[in-house]
């Protein structure tokens, strides 16, 4: 095993108790190191970066990333998938993510899309992973834009939000959280396997920014999850704005505390004057106007969310069913087979950013202070522990940072020790944990 690492088997975790655990490690392939799966002949460096190249860096921001010549189309596709999810029973629950495996051909828009926003993450490790075992867990957050609206976690951790009937059904506001298999973590307590990689691409300019903080989950081997107590000084926030990709660390503690980094913008009409000039067919002409006419997708907070993950396909994630699949709208061809015989097609989108390196020059950033007068305290659940995380800054101070990083679009955050901290309490019980993961 690699120093600090853990060798173990991921798909001889289900229905197995913790008494074999160590036979499964044992007769594993694959190595936990630093809370990523690589392979067991994996030859690692001494550095962090020698070992994991991607993530290549802890946050990178890419403005203007994508454009579409089928806009519309594209976002009405998201609502419907965000909508199948809550709407079709257990199968297409809310609860669900998608996963698209590395070599699995695209069959629609959004796969697509996936697809490509993996392969641009990956480019140039060919051999450095598993792809039989590897690829991208997708979903679509259609949110309605309040004063408070969320980051964008898998939906596995919002459940209850989506179907519950309660006034808080549309309160997209979500607690910290760490994106992780969560099903491999029940069959393993304190197991936490996160993706390489977490992205959201925005596809609206509303909604409350993106908190992502330099902290890590607890190591198996800390079952008090103490390292999690202490202060965290330094983290970034990401304003939504049509086209823009962000990435970090996938296994970096984020979320969207919108009472603290409120929204700083208000919805509007449109923003995309410089989409790709799209050469229409007189049908999609016709579609395109109807649902300009009665695009009942204005104003909300429209994401598209992919987790990177290598050497493992996440366990409660399902490739998107082919009656979905039928229903989506958005005019889309294999590029490899070009089987449409209408010259006119243009893809549905185009990816700006060629390579993944350039990403924007963060020279700004914003520093924050204790306070007399703190912010206040949130009691969430994370780890299956109650932790509190303390805002030690002023309540103003927070949405002026906020309202700042809004006219950079993202923003480093340098916090003052003390200015924000984590202290771990009582262990959570199966229905605060649940809860918790619903989040």
């Amino acid at each position: 095993p690699i120093a600090g690492g853990m060798v173990y088997s991921f798909n001889r975790f289900l229905n197995t108790d913790h008494s074999l655990l160590l036979d499964i490690m044992a007769e594993s392939d694959l190595i936990l190191d630093e809370g990523f799966p690589v392979l067991s002949d994996f030859k690692p460096g001494s550095s962090e970066a020698e070992r994991f190249p991607v993530p290549r860096a802890p946050f990178a921001s890419y403005t203007n990333a994508i454009t579409f010549a089928q806009r519309t189309s594209f976002l009405n596709d998201c609502a419907l998938v965000f909508n199948a999810r809550a709407t079709e029973g257990d199968e297409y629950s809310s609860g669900s993510t998608f996963f698209l495996p590395s070599s699995m051909k695209p069959r629609c828009a959004l796969e697509a899309l996936a697809q490509t926003i993996f392969n641009k993450h990956t480019e140039g490790l060919e051999g450095k992973f598993d792809p039989k075992n590897s690829g991208a867990e997708w979903w679509t957050l259609v949110l309605d834009n309040k004063l408070t609206t969320s980051n964008d976690p898998p939906p596995k951790k919002a459940i209850d939000k989506d179907d519950d009937d309660s006034e808080e059904e549309e309160d997209d506001e979500v607690g910290m959280h760490f994106d992780a298999d969560y099903a491999l973590e029940e069959q393993a307590s304190g197991v936490f396997l996160h993706p390489r990689v977490a992205t959201i691409t925005y596809l609206s300019d509303v909604g409350v920014p993106t908190l992502i903080l330099d902290k890590r989950s607890p190591p198996p081997q800390d079952v008090e999850k103490s390292s999690l107590n202490g202060s965290i000084t330094k983290g970034w926030l990401s304003h939504p704005s049509f086209g823009k990709h962000v990435s970090f660390d996938g296994r970096l503690l984020h979320g969207a505390p919108g009472e603290f980094f409120p929204s700083a913008s208000t919805p509007e009409s449109s923003k995309y004057d410089d989409d790709v000039p799209e050469p229409q067919t007189k049908k999609q002409k016709v579609e395109e106007k109807a649902d300009e006419e009665d695009n009942a997708l204005v104003g909300k907070r429209i994401t598209f969310l992919v987790n990177i993950w290598l050497n493992h396909s996440t366990m409660d994630a399902v490739i998107l069913d082919d009656d979905i699949v039928k229903k989506l709208t958005t005019m889309w061809e294999d590029p490899d087979i070009n089987a449409k015989s209408d010259e006119a097609h243009v893809p549905a989108f185009q990816w700006n950013t060629k390579d993944i390196a350039n990403e924007d020059k963060l020279t700004n950033k914003v520093s924050l202070t204790k306070s007399s007068d703190a912010a206040g305290i949130e009691d969430i659940v994370l780890c299956n522990r109650h932790v509190d995380i303390a805002f030690n800054s002023s309540m103003s101070d927070l949405h002026d940072a906020s309202k700042l990083a809004a006219k950079e679009g993202s923003m480093p955050l340098i916090l003052e020790e003390g200015v924000l901290t984590l202290t771990v309490g009582r262990e959570a019980s199966d229905d605060e944990d649940d809860e918790s993961e619903e989040d």
